[in-house]
Formats: structure tokens, C-alpha cells, sequence
């Protein structure tokens, strides 16, 4: 893949089945207007069948008597369409900050959306009031910013309902004259609101939002709301924080959260589970093992008594499947008496060997649907960036093994992709799963060192476009999960506690070194390591301690933990969590600190509206290099956030790959030279 092969890549969404056909959503990035491209497919036995035309159309529901979607024209803002079919779908909003989710109640033909609300005068509400010239902004709360938004508390996320049976007449949209429903806004609780959902039955609306009013002491703790005439009321939960719900019936609701054990900052490797709260007892019940089954923020199902669900596990996402009768302590009877089934194993935390998994393990589950004992699933697999599957529940319950999936369509891949070997490498805390990336033909191969963010994240067996893009430029790719990643146990996840750079540093190191050792085809005299986020914290801290490397990208990287406190949008709870608040510690584990100590050429690329590793932390870094001596540019993307890698402006995508294999070009295709710029001895703090 080269870099302008970026528009030629796809990704599937959302799928939705509809009798023999599935709907999709097929998105992509396009060059020419710098933007993306999303419709709704139908895909059946013959070739697709495109539904929609508008510039971007996503997230399909449908029921048996109405079908809803969000769709905008190019440069506007997502807004809610609904119809008795997707195709005969008409706007039903005009939200001035658009929707961005919803849920359908099709018995009653509601819709409950999420939208932000502008304070009067602010965000384009007044044609008369620029930005700059908005009133100043009093902030008390701990969290007023959000990276990939800006600030947050002048818009709050609000819950609205619309009723599409008998709308009442709302004001003209504003794509033309004609009226779009009237919604109407509920009360919430003073926090964003987001997750809408419906009770089976009707009778309740759901959200999840903070526990807890932010007057200015940082919480992750979060809950279910219930909305109605009463006002919002939440959900009395265990202390811990909730991001998905589905309501099992009018009683139960199916969470996905994760527990916050010591107080309400503890977050640190907690692995996302489900539980059941039963609204009649008031209980609580964690239904997955905290310590191996990490559950994926994938929007659970509940199918015929069993939670289909999806599941990080050491390099893919796996779709799984768990019986309720198996883990629940007991339903709850009419007066709220439990009620228990003698054939369950009552109370049971299911651990990640009990789950009957629906998928292999190599493939990445991007999101599912399940009817009539079929799942339909868009994946990502070693072989192609898109792909939709369908597998036969029922035969995967029978079965001893993932039963192989049909697929049902793929995008190919870019000319020149790669499957890279899988490696199992011993290091000091236990096997470490990597991968080695090679491009075609004999080497030497220069080699590349990737490192993930995070770091409670992981690499996956999935087609990456990064590791495609530096393999067909003739370059070799190591990476690794290293301990801190997520996908293997809450133990693991941990492990870098207060001491966020060596035990990940031994791992990585330990992977690459095997890979050498193993492989003829790569050149250990021309490396390069690059990471973004927690990757370039950890790049910053290997350039500073091993000094074999060439040269090193640092992007986007948390590089100052006592200025980040202050400036991320994470800041008040990240770096005390991981690093501790004692300030030698703080320091041991700061790259800023150990600048001084860095003699490979280093490149530093950073968005200029990044809040969650704001811009200060590559300048102060850069700032540091060029006092150290060490050869060092700072290339930075105007108008983008800590997502440019991912979901950045197809050209500035496209130029931040330029950027890379430029600087791999300048630094890696001679024999490594000695690229020591000062002749200093290293110093004792080093990071060994």
C-alpha cells in the first residue's frame, strides 16, 4: 500500500440483518474532497444494493414498521431520518449541532436521539458572533474539554424525543421549507447524556451519564438514568462506571462497565464486564470474570436467554456467547423475591474459558447483529481491511471450536499487502504475543519498531494500514503487545502501574530481539522505533535508554506528566493514576526529564488540536531535544485532534505518511552511521 492508495481503503459498519440481506454502512476516505464517504448497502445473494445517496449516511435500525438512520450532506451535521424503510426515510431533526446516536421504539414509532445543545450565542447560533468574539467562559468543573470536540460545558449532550406516528409541527429544516417534527427535550441529569435506550416494553427511557455533578473533583463513576415525568433518576450500581446498557426485560438491564475497586479514579487495566441489575432487588451482578474476560465496546445483544457479546482477546475481538441461566444468582419473582434456577451455576463470574466463542482468533469484530440464529458480522481480518461474515450461532453452541464463517463480502486489500508471522516471545513478565511484518522479496530489510497507545490497548492480527504502508516501502515491522496492553488479563494490564516505561520497554525490546535473532532478512544495524500516544511516551523513554536506533518518530505522545495534569482532557485522573503523585516518581517515568539523555535523530509529530496529549507536550519535548543537542524536527497538523492517524483529513492522512517514510528514507537507507550529535556520557537515570 502506498500513501495515496488511502481512498482505495474501506470500512464496514454497523450491520444490520434484514431477512436474506444485511444492511452496511461502507465508509471511506476520499482524497479528492478531503472528507469521507458513507452509505447504506443492502448485501444479499447478488451484488450490493446501494439504499442511500447523501454524502454521509450511518448507523441503520430497523423494526417491522419504521427504519431511522443519521445522514448529512457534505460539511453539515448528522441528522436523524426515519421512514417506514430506509429508503423512504425523511429528516426528522434540524438540530443545529446535529444527532449523534439514537434509539428506535418501533411498536410505538419513537425515537429517542442524542444532540448537543449551544448555549445562546455561542457555536454559530448567532450569525452576528464569531467565535472569537463569544462571551469569555467560567469554568468550575474538573473536565471542560474533550479531545476531537473542544470544550464541552457550553454544549451539553441532552436526550430528545420525537414521536413519528403523530408529529407535532415543529419549524422548517434547514435543508428547505418543509416542517420537521416537533422533538422534545428531556430533563437529564446536569452531565453529557449518551446510549439511548427503550425498556422492551416501552414503559422506560434510558441513558447513561455521570453519577455525579463535576464541581470540580475529577469522578469516573457513571450510571444508568431513567428519564420521564418523575425527572431523571438514576440507577443505585456499585461504584463503577458504565458505558453501554440493554434492558433484558422491563426489569433487567444488561450493563457494560468496569469496576472502580479502590475509589473513583481507579481505573487502571480494569477489564470492561457485564452485569445485570435487576431494578425490583436493587442487585447488581457482575456476570464476567474481572481478571481475563475484557469486554469490547461493542453494544451487547440478548438472544433467546443468551448475551452475545464481544470480546478483546490477545490480538482480535471475538464475538461470544453466554446463557444468562448460567451466571445469574436468580430472576427475581413477581413481588421482588429471588427466584432460584437449581440447574444454574448461581453467581458464577464466567471466566474468558467459558465463553463459547463465534469467531476465530485471529479475527477483529468491528460490530454484529444476530436474528434467527444467524450473526452477521463486520470484521477486520489479517487478510483484508473490511469484511462482512456471517456464522451460524446455533452450530457454534453444538460445536467444540469457533465454527468458520461464511463471508459474505470483502473489500480487497491494497496491491502489495502483507500477513505478517505471528511471535510468541518469553520476556521478563511472561509470553508476549508480537508480529513481524516483512515486505516481499530478500532482504536485509531495514526494521521498524511500532508501539502502541494505550497503553491499556492492543495491537490486533487485523489488516493495519500503517504497518501495509511501511512494509511495501521496503521496510520490516516488529510490534508487540507489551504488559500494560489490554486483551490479556487485568494482572497484565497493570503492570505498568507507577512504573509506566520498563516492564513495556523489557517486552518490546525483548520481541524485536528475538525477531533479529530469528530472521536473516533484517538489517540490526538500521532500526527505527515510532509510537503515537502511549507509543510515543514509550519511544521517547527507549531512545533515552538504548541508543542502537537510528532514528525515532515521536507522535502525539504524553511527554510531560506534571504539564498534562493541567492541559489533558484526561489530565486530572491519567497521570496520578499511572504514575503516582509522588514527584521523584513522576520524574523517573517522564520523558521530559530524560531528554537530556537522547542522542537518536528524532522526528515529533503532533495535531495543533490534540486535548487528550495536548500540543505543549511535543514543544516543550522538541524544545528539550534541540537544548540536548540531538538532531530533531517538529512537524505539526493544523485542524487536527489525537485521532489523525485513525480518522484525520484524508490529505493530512496521506501527508503524515509522506512524512514517515521521508524521514525513514533520510535516516535508514544507508548502513547506520553513529548518530550520537553530542559527545556526552549517558546519565545514571537513565531508563535501563
Amino acid at each position: 500500500m502506498n500513501p495515496e492508495d488511502l481512498d482505495s481503503l474501506a470500512e464496514y459498519a454497523t450491520p444490520v440483518a434484514a431477512g436474506d440481506e444485511t444492511i452496511i454502512a461502507i465508509s471511506r476516505p476520499d482524497l479528492e474532497s478531503n472528507s469521507y464517504l458513507s452509505q447504506l448497502f443492502a448485501v444479499g445473494a447478488d451484488s450490493p444494493r446501494r439504499l442511500t445517496h447523501a454524502w454521509r449516511d450511518t448507523s441503520p435500525q430497523i423494526g417491522e414498521a419504521w427504519a431511522a438512520y443519521l445522514s448529512a450532506e457534505k460539511g453539515e451535521r448528522s441528522q436523524l431520518f426515519a421512514g417506514p424503510t430506509l429508503t423512504t426515510a425523511h429528516r426528522i431533526t434540524d438540530r443545529h449541532l446535529g444527532v449523534s446516536e439514537f434509539a428506535l421504539d418501533d411498536a410505538t414509532g419513537r425515537v429517542l436521539y442524542i444532540s448537543r445543545v449551544p448555549e445562546p450565542g455561542r457555536y454559530g447560533t448567532d450569525d452576528d458572533i464569531p467565535a472569537d468574539e463569544e462571551a469569555p467562559r467560567r469554568i468550575t468543573s474538573a473536565a471542560y474539554q474533550a479531545n476531537g470536540l473542544g470544550y464541552v460545558k457550553d454544549r451539553p449532550a441532552r436526550a430528545f424525543l420525537v414521536d413519528l406516528i403523530e408529529p407535532g409541527l415543529g419549524k422548517s429544516g434547514i435543508a428547505g421549507s418543509d416542517e420537521v417534527p416537533l422533538s422534545t427535550m428531556l430533563t437529564t441529569p446536569d452531565s453529557d447524556v449518551h446510549d439511548p435506550q427503550f425498556s422492551p416494553d416501552g414503559a422506560h427511557m434510558s441513558v447513561v451519564a455521570a453519577t455525579h455533578p463535576d464541581h470540580g473533583a475529577p469522578d469516573l463513576r457513571s450510571t444508568v438514568w431513567l428519564l420521564g415525568a418523575k425527572g431523571p433518576t438514576p440507577l443505585e450500581l456499585p461504584r463503577m462506571s458504565v458505558s453501554l446498557h440493554r434492558w433484558i426485560d422491563a426489569d433487567r438491564i444488561l450493563l457494560v462497565g468496569s469496576d472502580l475497586t479502590r475509589d473513583e479514579l481507579d481505573f487502571v487495566g480494569q477489564m470492561p464486564g457485564l452485569f445485570v441489575h435487576d431494578m425490583r432487588t436493587g442487585t447488581t451482578q457482575r456476570l464476567t470474570d474481572p481478571e481475563t474476560v475484557a469486554v469490547a465496546q461493542i453494544p451487547p445483544q440478548i438472544v433467546a436467554g443468551t448475551v452475545v457479546f464481544a470480546v478483546d482477546s490477545d490480538g482480535a475481538t471475538r464475538l461470544a456467547g453466554l446463557r444468562l441461566d448460567d451466571v445469574l444468582e436468580g430472576s427475581a419473582g413477581a413481588d421482588g423475591s429471588a427466584v432460584i434456577d437449581e440447574s444454574a451455576v448461581t453467581g458464577t463470574e464466567a471466566a474468558l474459558d467459558d465463553l463459547v466463542f463465534l469467531t476465530d482468533d485471529v479475527t477483529v469484530v468491528t460490530g454484529f447483529d444476530v436474528a434467527d440464529g444467524t450473526a452477521v458480522v463486520t470484521a477486520v481480518t489479517p487478510t483484508t481491511p473490511a469484511a462482512l461474515l456471517r456464522v451460524d450461532v446455533d452450530a457454534a453452541r453444538e460445536s467444540s471450536g469457533a465454527p468458520v464463517p461464511t463471508v459474505v463480502l470483502e473489500h480487497p486489500a491494497p496491491a502489495a499487502s502483507v500477513r505478517p508471522e505471528v511471535l510468541r516471545v518469553e520476556g521478563p513478565g511472561g509470553t508476549v504475543t508480537g508480529w513481524l511484518a516483512k515486505p516481499a522479496g530478500q532482504g536485509p530489510f531495514p526494521v521498524i519498531l511500532n508501539i502502541h497507545g494505550g497503553p491499556f490497548a492492543q495491537y490486533t492480527h487485523g489488516w493495519f494500514d500503517e504497518t501495509q504502508v511501511l512494509t511495501s516501502a521496503g521496510y520490516a515491522v516488529v510490534y508487540a503487545n507489551p504488559r500494560g496492553s489490554g486483551g490479556r488479563t487485568r494482572t497484565w494490564g497493570t503492570a505498568v502501574q507507577g512504573d509506566m516505561a520498563a516492564p513495556a520497554m523489557a517486552d518490546v525490546l525483548a520481541v524485536l530481539d528475538h525477531a533479529l535473532a530469528a530472521d536473516a532478512d533484517l538489517d540490526a544495524s538500521r532500526l527505527g522505533v515510532q509510537g503515537g500516544s502511549y507509543g510515543g511516551y514509550l519511544t521517547a523513554m527507549t531512545i533515552a535508554a538504548d541508543h542502537r536506533f537510528a532514528a525515532a518518530i515521536v507522535e502525539r505522545g504524553y511527554l510531560d506528566p506534571h504539564s498534562f495534569l493541567g492541559t489533558s482532557d484526561i489530565g486530572r485522573f491519567f497521570t496520578e493514576e499511572y504514575t503516582s503523585r509522588d514527584a521523584a516518581a513522576i520524574a523517573r517515568q517522564s520523558p521530559l526529564a530524560h531528554a537530556a539523555e537522547v542522542r537518536t535523530p528524532t522526528l515529533v509529530m503532533h495535531s495543533e488540536l490534540d486535548f487528550r496529549c495536548p500540543l505543549e507536550q511535543a514543544q516543550q519535548y522538541y524544545a528539550a531535544l534541540q537544548r540536548a543537542g540531538v538532531v530533531t524536527e517538529l512537524l505539526i497538523f493544523p485542524g487536527e485532534n489525537h485521532e489523525l492517524s485513525r480518522s484525520g483529513q484524508p490529505r493530512h492522512r496521506r501527508q503524515r505518511f509522506d512524512a514517515i517514510l521521508d524521514w525513514w528514507d533520510q535516516r535508514l537507507r544507508a548502513p547506520k552511521a553513529d548518530c550520537t550529535t553530542v559527545d556526552r556520557p549517558l546519565t545514571t537515570s537513565a531508563v535501563r
